[in-house]
């Protein structure tokens, strides 16, 4: 079990350290951007949380005894989804609504995007590898645990960086342009996401190999919309210089 957590938390740090490096590497932007991504997503998941000890407790009694169970369920994993929803992307929308971060540029809101994403893939991994000390000091049972559950973690911390980087995007280019629809596109898709997880975790909980990997496979098809996204957004941007290129090509000649 140590080894595989080792494995698997080194995994989620390297995931994050190199979609940061890559693209700070063929971009050459300021890393301050992506330090803003981080410190942004710490604020938001502290505030998250906060909110979360104080209210689940209370939200889930008052449900689960006004409600049949088979109502109660599906609400309260709709209210985890929108808590991550609201304080992430909510967030995220003040940040760069009241900032001058609003006027950054296409790569520095990528950057802003892959920061946010990329310290919370570092810190889920250094969690892992730090729970080893619970497991030598009898905190936690050792547990026998499938080798094909090892890259379970990795890759949907892949998959969540792209599912950050695009709502940021979305959040980013709706203040930009005026276009308020794109910050609750945002808030849906991530609440949604996070929604699926509730699911996963309350309902069936996630132990064998099995569930485990038919969590990932739903979260894969969801979040690959994220990949699609983000590509679309980098096009949209090279479309946009292009017409501007030819534009000022026109008024020169």
């Amino acid at each position: 079990m140590i080894l595989q957590k080792i494995i698997s938390g080194s995994g989620m740090i390297l995931a994050g350290i190199l979609f940061l490096f890559i693209f700070k590497i063929r971009k050459s932007i300021a890393f301050k951007y992506i330090l803003y991504g981080g410190i942004v997503w710490a604020g938001t998941i502290a505030l998250k949380f906060t909110c979360a000890l104080l209210l689940n407790k209370h939200i889930y009694g008052f449900l689960y005894s006004a409600l049949p169970a088979k109502v109660a369920d599906p609400l309260f994993w709709v209210y985890v989804g929108l808590l991550t929803g609201i304080f992430e992307c909510g967030g995220i929308y003040l940040v760069i609504k009241l900032t001058k971060l609003k006027n950054i540029s296409k790569w520095e809101s990528y950057a802003f995007g892959y920061g946010f994403g990329s310290t919370e893939a570092i810190l889920i991994g250094l969690a892992q590898l730090l729970s080893i000390i619970a497991i030598f000091t009898g905190q936690i049972p050792v547990m026998q645990i499938d080798w094909l559950v090892i890259p379970a973690p990795i890759v949907e911390r892949v998959m969540a960086i792209f599912l950050h980087l695009f709502t940021t995007l979305l959040i980013i280019y709706g203040i930009k342009e005026n276009k308020p629809s794109l910050f609750w596109i945002s808030l849906l898709y991530k609440s949604l996401v996070d929604a699926i997880a509730a699911w996963a975790q309350l309902s069936f909980g996630i132990t064998s190999t099995s569930h485990i990997w038919l969590v990932e496979g739903i979260f894969f098809i969801v979040t690959s919309f994220s990949i699609v996204g983000s590509i679309l957004f980098c096009r949209r941007g090279e479309t946009q210089n292009l017409a501007e290129g030819n534009n000022a090509s026109s008024f020169s000649s």
